[in-house]
């Protein structure tokens, strides 16, 4: 198998513009990703993949971003998957309640857009 089958990344958003920003930048890092619309089944479908990074949008009005990480926290098979959070640079409060739901990194949704590519490489499983 190689490298970029390997790798498993998932994409909670619900913004068209920036699920197709993330879909192109994996093109480019060859990375398989998966974009969900909603959470709604994203915890159940761990047991049936492994995933290296789970990106979600904070700032969705469509779904609670902070429940999905306490929920995939307390999961044993999912300790290890790295997760991201991005929100507009104004969003203090909700970055500062995102790190503390227990996102790895939460960062501004223009240093996510200008970063993308690099991050997504930096998730290849090297094996």
């Amino acid at each position: 198998m190689s490298e970029t089958q390997q790798t498993r990344v998932v994409a909670i958003v619900d913004d068209i513009f920036f699920a197709s920003k993330i879909r192109e930048a994996a093109k480019s890092a060859q990375v398989n990703i998966e974009i969900f619309k909603n959470p709604d089944g994203i915890i159940e479908s761990l047991t049936n993949a492994v995933f290296t990074l789970i990106i979600v949008d904070l700032d969705s009005k469509k779904f609670n971003s902070l429940k999905i990480i306490e929920k995939l926290k307390t999961r044993e098979d999912a300790k290890d998957i790295s997760t991201l959070g991005y929100l507009s640079h104004v969003q203090e409060n909700l970055k500062n309640e995102a790190i503390k739901a227990g996102y790895d990194s939460v960062m501004p949704r223009s240093r996510f857009s200008r970063e993308l590519i690099s991050i997504l490489k930096k998730h290849l499983v090297h094996k």
